[in-house]
């Protein structure tokens, strides 16, 4: 795969929408006002760019596979991680509250030392230290310390009803199952109660949820590694402890509940890597503006090497500050 979907479609539709025009202008002049011939026009050039990018998708959902090994010593561009990460950032998650935090592994001092001591079996331990890096994803096990920040985001970027708002943190911590004990139990058996007569939410563990936002997000992020090109295997063979004492993971917040080895596979073509330049919402189209919540800075989920500490590659990049103007699609 050397196009990602982004530059397949943008490109698929700068070709039909120069057709398109040309055509249009021909038939009704530069200053002419608009016929239906140009409203067919315009329907037909959103239908060929729909195409490219259906096709485009297909490619490399049905392209990935995972990668037995990987190349050694081959690093990806700083600009392919970052606009993987940005991707990965759009996943959805329950009441917007993004629970879930990347580190990503690109020292191999660090890499090392996890596949020795963490890492199970041989294939994983080989993975580990070969593949460029390895996504580590960490779920808040308290989600709801973070619907405050999340109901910030929520409130200055004007994306929800004002009744939305008033119910977020009562509902959100409802239905996550965070706060444990007496009260977790009481929420579960009002629910189970409930049921037989009307609707009712499903009380899951903590865990099950937080765990479950992860594995959402899991995927997104191999999706985008794929549409650069990049082979990818997800890994659960490994001893959690270990890994958050070794990655510096705060234990009892956070789990760990699945990594992401990324990067050249071996014995495979070598990869040329489309230009990830341009705005990272570009072709979203604005009539869904509605549709979209805001997301935490880059900063703020995505860390290097260890828990916490930043990713170089994000340090000029961040838009922690202009959450408004960078919003991605729930």
């Amino acid at each position: 795969m050397t196009l990602s979907t982004h530059a397949a479609t943008k490109a698929a539709w700068r070709r039909t929408a120069a057709a398109a025009i040309a055509v249009a202008r021909r038939a009704v002049g530069d200053h002419a006002a608009v016929s239906p011939a140009s409203d067919a026009a315009r329907d037909e050039v959103r239908s060929d760019a729909a195409d490219a990018g259906l096709r485009a998708f297909r490619r490399i959902v049905h392209g990935r596979s995972s990668a037995r090994g990987f190349r050694p010593d081959a690093p990806v561009p700083d600009a392919v991680w970052r606009d993987i990460l940005h991707m990965t950032r759009t996943a959805p998650s329950g009441f917007n509250l993004q629970p879930t935090h990347v580190v990503l592994l690109r020292s191999p001092e660090i890499k090392r030392t996890l596949a020795e001591h963490a890492m199970l079996g041989y294939g994983n331990k080989r993975r580990t230290i070969d593949a460029s890096g390895i996504a580590v994803f960490c779920s808040d096990m308290r989600p709801g310390m973070r619907v405050g920040r999340i109901h910030e985001l929520e409130r200055d970027a004007g994306a929800r009803e004002d009744g939305y708002l008033a119910v977020m943190r009562v509902a959100s911590t409802f239905l996550t199952g965070d706060g444990g004990g007496a009260s977790s139990f009481a929420r579960r058996a009002f629910a189970n109660a409930l049921s037989p007569v009307r609707p009712m939410p499903t009380m899951e563990d903590v865990g099950m949820w937080s765990y479950k936002n992860a594995g959402i997000m899991s995927q997104m992020y191999v999706m985008a590694a794929s549409a650069h090109g990049l082979s990818t295997c997800m890994m659960e063979g490994y001893d959690a402890r270990r890994a958050m004492e070794i990655l510096r993971v705060p234990n009892g917040r956070y789990g760990v509940p699945i990594m992401v080895a990324t990067g050249y596979e071996r014995g495979a073509p070598p990869v040329a890597h489309a230009d990830p330049g341009g705005e990272y919402d570009e072709g979203v189209d604005d009539s869904r503006e509605r549709r979209r919540a805001p997301r935490l800075g880059m900063s703020e989920l995505f860390f290097g090497d260890t828990f916490g500490e930043p990713l170089d590659f994000l340090l000029d990049h961040d838009d922690t500050s202009s959450e408004r103007e960078n919003m991605q699609r729930r």
